[in-house]
């Protein structure tokens, strides 16, 4: 497909019930054939169960993380939505309870949120796979815009319980207090509730709140700035403002080569961002070796950062 209409998906590794939580596949889908949010997730979770080849009746959780929605839809919950599309465990079978399903909104961390709370069902083998979706689009669903900020996409993470990965650790995270970011001023849009949205697209540069909160979850998981430069770790930071993912990796004295950002033709994927970074990672061959790979998140006015390990971490005896 050319870059206007692109669905892009990277399997990873799966692996065998277990205690840990192990990304299988993800996927990202920016069709320029349609604005909703609805169905750009739903063809992300798609793609991302068909990379890993997995059939929908075996994901158990659904978690939506995207922030802005078709028709400002409040109930039900937009995971629901997206899971009827899917066709995820919509009725009870025999020793099978139907999928659960709940949306995680924490405005552009939301995925790092959603993959710690889906790691509490995957790693205690409550499901066998958990699906993330995020993403977001004006809420008329016309896309490009100008008082919208945000690039219309969905995007997709599928997780399985694996006793070989090392799974996530725990996230750290910082904000500032402030008012809200976005808004529908019904009074004023009358009859046009449904498309009325108002985004407050000032704020302050993020940077600091990035540097401040991966420095302490650097620390706090035993990361320093060497391993970054061997391979060993990766940083994926979606880029809300140009040179950011640079600007980012020389805060933090790491090669900026080991640091993975998103394709400037995408534009601002807002909560889709990491899902984005990580498939850069990929495309570049920076996860082959990758011992550890460090998700940011950030937005004017909150940071996040949370570790993933592929790998089992091996002690000695």
């Amino acid at each position: 497909m050319d870059k206007a209409s692109r669905s892009d998906s990277v399997r990873g590794g799966g692996g065998a019930t277990g205690g840990h939580t192990a990304i299988v596949s993800a996927a990202v889908c920016t069709d320029a054939d349609t604005g909703s949010y609805f169905e750009l997730a739903a063809r992300a979770g798609r793609q991302a169960l068909a990379a890993a080849r997995i059939p929908a009746d075996r994901v158990g959780l659904v978690i939506n993380a995207g922030v802005f929605r078709d028709s400002n839809i409040a109930e039900p919950a937009v995971a629901a939505l997206i899971q009827k599309r899917l066709e995820v465990g919509l009725e009870y079978a025999t020793g099978r309870l139907p999928a659960f399903s709940f949306d995680l909104l924490n405005g552009g961390t939301g995925v790092l949120h959603a993959l710690m709370a889906a790691q509490c069902f995957t790693g205690l083998g409550d499901v066998e796979y958990a699906l993330i979706v995020a993403g977001d689009t004006h809420p008329s669903t016309e896309r490009g815009r100008a008082d919208f900020p945000y690039a219309a996409g969905g995007a997709a993470i599928l997780l399985h319980a694996s006793d070989t990965a090392g799974g996530f650790g725990r996230i750290y995270s910082t904000g500032v207090a402030g008012g809200p970011s976005a808004w529908a001023d019904l009074d004023a849009a009358g009859t046009d509730g449904r498309n009325a949205l108002t985004v407050r697209a000032e704020g302050s540069d993020p940077l600091d709140l990035a540097d401040s909160v991966l420095r302490e979850c650097l620390a706090g998981e035993g990361l320093a700035s060497g391993d970054f430069a061997t391979g060993a770790a990766v940083l994926l930071v979606p880029a809300p403002a140009p040179g950011f993912r640079e600007r980012v990796a020389y805060r933090l004295g790491v090669p900026s080569a080991a640091v993975a950002g998103i394709d400037p033709f995408v534009g601002d994927p807002y909560s889709a961002g990491p899902v984005h970074a990580y498939l850069s990672a990929a495309t570049q061959g920076l996860l082959d070796d990758a011992r550890a790979v460090v998700f940011l998140a950030a937005d004017a006015d909150s940071a996040a950062a949370l570790v993933y390990r592929p790998q089992a971490l091996v002690t000695a005896s």
